[in-house]
């Protein structure tokens, strides 16, 4: 809202030339704040959420561990959990919002831990920062596992649909090459 500074009288203690300095300053004020805030300011909400699938995303994979298209990114189902007064998980609630809820895509999640890999073309590191080629033979990334409980964000994208999204590492699993079984820590 612009302020009108134009006056010929006083406005209580103020002369005119202080009443255009005082509304020089909030039309100033409001003007580098309508910059610096957008319009539409999205605030997420947070849900304490159970891991319940994840599905490979399309053409996100790579050379782990010597195996060729191995997926390294995933859309996830999850639905809201609580803890009760005994503290034990629940999901009974029935109210509890899920990624069934709406269309099979839109309601899954993403995992910010594998924005690296959902980004780049040819990831060449796995989030948050494990170099894709010292993952040795016999290992791979493992998507975030069923019942693995996340502290949720959701949010509008700009066209209004649903954005989730949580943050958690994916482990590197496989089996120890024979030469290194029995090995002391250390190399020894």
């Amino acid at each position: 809202m612009r302020v009108n500074g134009s006056t010929k009288m006083h406005i209580g203690p103020w002369s005119p030339n202080q009443v255009r300095t005082i509304a020089d300053a909030v039309n100033s004020y409001n003007a580098e704040r309508r910059v610096a805030i957008p319009h539409k300011v999205k605030v997420p909400v947070l849900i304490m959420a159970r891991i319940t699938g994840s599905h490979a995303i399309s053409g996100k994979t790579a050379t782990v561990g010597g195996v060729a298209s191995t997926p390294i990114a995933w859309l996830y189902d999850w639905e809201e959990t609580f803890i009760d007064g005994s503290g034990v998980y629940q999901n009974a609630k029935t109210q509890r919002r899920k990624s069934s809820l709406s269309s099979s895509t839109l309601g899954r999640a993403y995992n910010g831990c594998e924005g690296p890999q959902i980004i780049a073309s040819s990831p060449t590191v796995l989030g948050p920062g494990i170099t894709i080629a010292n993952i040795p033979a016999g290992f791979t990334i493992k998507p975030i596992e069923d019942d693995t409980v996340v502290l949720m964000y959701a949010l509008a994208r700009d066209n209004g649909q649903p954005l989730f999204f949580f943050s958690c590492p994916n482990a590197i699993d496989g089996a120890c090459p024979a030469g290194l079984v029995g090995e002391e820590p250390g190399g020894g």
